[in-house]
């Protein structure tokens, strides 16, 4: 009883600020979602209470974390990395941060508190402001919670600041309900959403545990949260971006030999292009001396299936493949959605954002001490032709097994190759004549089938078809270019957060509006003065559609060009679902898809179409998605290479008018500025992503600074001139069009 009076004060007060607000003419209350926010009293507790078994009739818990965001040094137990001794971002002193676990029906909330102290550079120049982003929940009464700088929310200035400046709550109390936020079981993963804080060690694993776990032992299978692998690759340094190994869980080693890199070839792995990095020596190996070691899987039960969950944490355009020794195994999960199980698997591929689920069956106990299995984890710099690796194992061990504690896998990945024939899950879509050859639905579901098999051939199982996704709003066209930009414009950011716009501020608004009800929407294409498709200048692009939460949105994303990234999409807010998917042996463009869609070349399927919130696109092809319009916000939808959305490959989804969504605690930011500028896309204090058209840049740094220019296309027109004299004459050498520039 005292419980409950306690929340009916609380909503009372939220009440009474709903109805303050409105009558100020800054923000409305929309009793249609007052609804969703009603829920059944919860005990709050720890959040490391939460791992537990999660019985059907088990009372759900309010979950309390408490993280703080840090500089430090991988110098101790829990964020060794590779080894070598480097600047890192860590949740609570720790790489990957804590584990989150809790059960169906539980309310997640973490304070979270920045303490990052300045004295550690990104390279893209971010440094002392943060935020946190639960990838994969839809936050569906919280858009306020996403964690997206200057979408959702004004970034969070350090905690020795005054916590003020940017008027958001201390500690910010991210989070979600289960119930009512959209949020069902399955695996997810956390991270910073501000620069490469994520590149750098700011992320961890999310995991929402199915009710009724302990029915499926009855099928012999262990479900254990512990049993999930975080895939990242590891750099030289937060500044140098020469990847150098693969971590699991944050442990890895690196052999007698690293990469090492230029600037040339450091701009080829960021944009997307691939390249092959230079071997060195590494000054910290020691075969005898290992400060980690590879993590470690252990079987208990041999004979059992245990399920396995893999996220790929995985920063910029490096996919990386699993596969596990003398094993196969079961995909039963995507990007937290169930699919129709694909069976008898010999390896998976997974990009920036993706998760897995997998059944591993593993075998009877060994009769004689053996080696244990390797969990082998491989990518390559050079996409596509699978060249230039990089890998890293983890141990799974059975009761009989033993681990060797001296191996540490070499620069040419002995041993990481797999013989044929292969069962491939969602292989890096570059490849033509794979996406030709590929097994198709459901010709897949015979085991003994062997090849690739792509998303857009999986199925959702059949309780959950989509009923109204035949109900189209409208169509959006995006097509991704060399310039790595969304229809040729570069994101960039308003002072004032969207989702705290009230009006909306549409002045340096690009992209597409729609407006009234389906079936009688109508859409118009606005680009500003300063906004031109032609000159890829910067501009606030969204794509704006009506709240018609029995109507889709899709979305045509095309992927123009051959040498491309698959550039994995992902979209904030929740899942879209597959209905289409297409490759061609030449390069396209929009009017390309959309006449081949009007001779009906291109087919789109409705019958259990698969579910994701981030997918490669296919360079010189194309994939439909459909999102259902019953969630209210500002979504950010971007290209989860991290490099690509910084530098402005994104957009913003917004569903429905600001009186459609709940602003929760930040409803005194309505049109309230952040003190702290959104960053531009031409780069951070010491660094100039450079491409044609862009803005004047202007950059002022202590002497000795080192300043860093990406060149985000082939051609630049920064030259290096030897004499002041080629300076004054403009004697310049450089042919490449539209560079030359003094």
């Amino acid at each position: 009883r005292k419980f409950n009076m306690r929340r009916l004060l609380i909503w009372g007060v939220i009440l009474m600020s709903s109805f303050s607000i409105g009558s100020a003419g800054k923000h409305k209350f929309s009793w249609k979602y007052w609804k969703y926010c009603e829920d059944v009293p919860k005990k709050t507790v720890p959040g490391n209470k939460c791992d537990r078994p999660c019985f059907p009739y088990s009372p759900p818990r309010t979950c309390v974390f408490n993280f703080k965001l840090e500089v430090l040094k991988s110098d101790a137990d829990g964020r060794r990395a590779d080894g070598r001794v480097r600047s890192v971002l860590a949740y609570n002193k720790q790489i990957p941060g804590p584990p989150i676990v809790i059960c169906e029906g539980d309310e997640l909330v973490v304070n979270f508190k920045n303490n990052i102290n300045g004295n550690m550079t990104n390279m893209d120049g971010s440094s002392e402001f943060t935020t946190l982003h639960f990838h994969g929940i839809r936050e569906k009464t919280r858009p306020w919670s996403d964690g997206v700088p200057f979408v959702s929310q004004c970034p969070i200035t350090p905690e020795g600041q005054n916590h003020q400046n940017n008027h958001n709550p201390f500690p910010f109390p991210y989070g979600f309900n289960t119930n009512v936020d959209g949020a069902p079981a399955g695996t997810y993963w956390y991270h910073s959403h501000v620069g490469a804080q994520r590149t750098n060690g700011a992320y961890g694993a999310l995991i929402i545990k199915e009710k009724g776990n302990y029915a499926i032992v009855e099928e012999n299978i262990i479900d254990d949260a512990n049993n999930t692998l975080v895939l990242q690759e590891w750099y030289e340094s937060s500044t140098n971006q020469v990847p150098v190994s693969l971590l699991i869980n944050g442990n890895g080693r690196i052999g007698a030999l690293m990469n090492t890199g230029d600037d040339e070839q450091i701009t080829a792995h960021l944009t997307g292009k691939g390249t092959c990095f230079c071997l060195t020596k590494n000054k910290h190996f020691d075969p005898v001396n290992f400060t980690t070691k590879y993590t470690e899987f252990h079987v208990k039960q041999p004979g059992y299936q245990y399920r396995f969950r893999i996220i790929g944490a995985i920063s910029q355009n490096l996919p990386l493949r699993l596969s596990i020794e003398n094993h196969t195994f079961t995909a039963i999960a995507m990007d937290s959605l169930n699919i129709q199980p694909v069976t008898d698997l010999t390896d998976l591929w997974l990009a920036a954002g993706e998760r897995y689920d997998i059944l591993v069956k593993t075998t009877e106990e060994q009769d004689q001490p053996c080696l244990a299995y390797k969990i082998k984890v491989i990518g390559f710099t050079d996409q596509p032709d699978n060249k230039c690796p990089l890998c890293t194992i983890a141990w799974l061990k059975y009761p009989n097994q033993y681990i060797d504690h001296t191996y540490v896998t070499d620069s040419a990945c002995t041993g990481f190759h797999l013989p044929p024939p292969l069962r491939t899950l969602n292989p890096v879509p570059n490849k033509y004549a794979a996406w030709k050859n590929r097994i198709k639905y459901p010709n897949w579901k015979n085991p003994s089938t062997t090849g690739d098999i792509f998303i857009a051939d999986l199925r959702e199982p059949k309780s959950k078809s989509k009923s109204t996704i035949t109900n189209l709003a409208n169509t959006q066209y995006i097509e991704f270019d060399g310039n790595i930009t969304f229809n040729g414009l570069r994101m960039s950011y308003p002072r004032v957060p969207f989702l705290l716009q009230y009006p909306a501020n549409k002045a340096d608004r690009c992209g597409s509006e729609c407006k009234g009800h389906p079936p009688k929407t109508k859409c118009t294409t606005k680009n500003p003065a300063n906004c031109s498709a032609t000159d890829y200048r910067p501009c606030q692009h969204v794509v704006k559609e009506p709240l018609a939460p029995d109507w889709w949105v899709e979305i045509v994303l095309v992927n123009n060009n051959e040498g491309a990234a698959a550039h994995p999409i992902h979209q904030h807010g929740g899942w879209y679902w597959v209905v289409g998917e297409g490759q061609y042996g030449h390069n396209i463009n929009s009017k390309f898809i959309r006449h081949q869609d009007k001779i009906h070349n291109i087919t789109r399927n409705f019958i259990n179409p698969p579910a994701k919130d981030t997918i490669q696109v296919p360079p010189r092809g194309y994939v439909i998605i459909r999102t259902k319009l019953d969630n209210a916000g500002t979504w950010i939808f971007h290209c989860h290479i991290n490099y690509h959305v910084t530098i402005g490959m994104a957009m913003v989804l917004q569903i429905g008018e600001p009186k459609d969504w709940y602003t929760g605690p930040l409803h005194r930011n309505i049109n309230v500025p952040c003190k702290t500028p959104p960053p531009p896309p031409g780069g951070g204090p010491t660094t100039i992503n450079w491409f044609y058209g862009m803005e004047n840049a202007e950059r002022c740094v202590t002497p000795g600074t080192e300043v860093t220019f990406n060149w985000v296309t082939d051609g630049h027109n920064v030259n290096r001139l030897l004499t002041e004299a080629d300076y004054d004459f403009c004697h310049v050498k450089n042919t490449i069009p539209h560079v030359g520039d003094c």
